[in-house]
């Protein structure tokens, strides 16, 4: 792996929670095989730890619900924003102290903040609608942040929701592999891109928008684009594509007939 663009990966996907460390600093960590480069924070640790942990994990698998949850199952590290259950879906019949949660958005006109509450109880079937938007969907840049979207407001585990999301929509698009990465900007931009997200999330609240819709397509415009790849990487992705059918049943019998890129 490039531990440049990976270094990078980790940087930005860290911006969710805080992470201090430079892309220079991270990538040292990657190379040297040891934590001493980071800046002396436990959280940076645990972050980069698990990101690294969560993209081994998923590598080699389809991109469904188990790779969904399998992400999450490896925020294991002791950090306050952790999930006590990782891996676990959120029913708040069962634990409402810890799987009853909610985000808050924005101040109201009482002066008290405007909360976004999800669902209650998670199963897999609220996985399986997100994952078969993404099916039917383009597959593209556009479409991996609807999916990041969508899993992000659902909040389907106690913590770390939006790093599942980052790195789940990576994987459906092939991008943990041919690292051409799809990221949260950085500077101003970036408090832009968490508006657009939480105003998703605040859909027919006080101060929300009033249309899903018109939310998700103001956030999904805003979210960056991937730089595009070259033919090499798009050969090693057309490739990638076609080794992931084989291991299905679902290769065409020749690799001259998968899906080449276009010249």
């Amino acid at each position: 792996m490039d531990s440049e663009k990976l270094a990078q990966f980790i940087t930005h996907l860290g911006v969710f929670n805080n992470y201090g460390s430079t892309i220079a600093q991270t990538k040292e960590a990657i190379e040297k095989g040891t934590l001493d480069p980071l800046r002396n924070d436990n959280d940076d640790r645990v972050i980069f730890e698990d990101t690294l942990k969560a993209i081994q994990t998923v590598l080699s698998q389809p991109f469904g619900v188990e790779s969904i949850v399998a992400i999450n199952s490896q925020f294991v590290g002791d950090s306050f924003e952790q999930p006590y259950h990782p891996g676990k879906l959120r029913d708040a019949v069962v634990d409402p102290i810890r799987d009853r949660i909610h985000v808050d958005l924005w101040p109201g006109a009482d002066g008290k903040a405007v909360a976004y509450y999800p669902p209650a109880q998670i199963d897999e079937r609220d996985l399986e609608t997100i994952i078969e938007h993404w099916h039917q969907s383009k597959q593209t840049d556009e479409a991996a942040w609807t999916l990041f979207a969508e899993l992000a407001k659902l909040q389907p585990f106690q913590d770390g929701n939006k790093r599942t999301a980052l790195i789940a929509a990576n994987h459906a698009l092939g991008a943990l592999e041919n690292q051409n990465y799809l990221m949260p900007p950085t500077g101003r931009a970036y408090n832009q891109f968490m508006d657009h997200l939480l105003g998703y999330y605040g859909v027919g609240l006080e101060g929300g928008p009033a249309s899903e819709h018109e939310a998700l397509n103001a956030f999904v415009s805003l979210a960056p684009r991937r730089k595009a790849l070259t033919l090499d990487e798009e050969i090693k992705k057309a490739q990638a594509k076609h080794e992931q059918l084989k291991s299905k049943g679902e290769a065409p019998m020749s690799q001259l007939d998968f899906d080449a890129p276009e010249l």
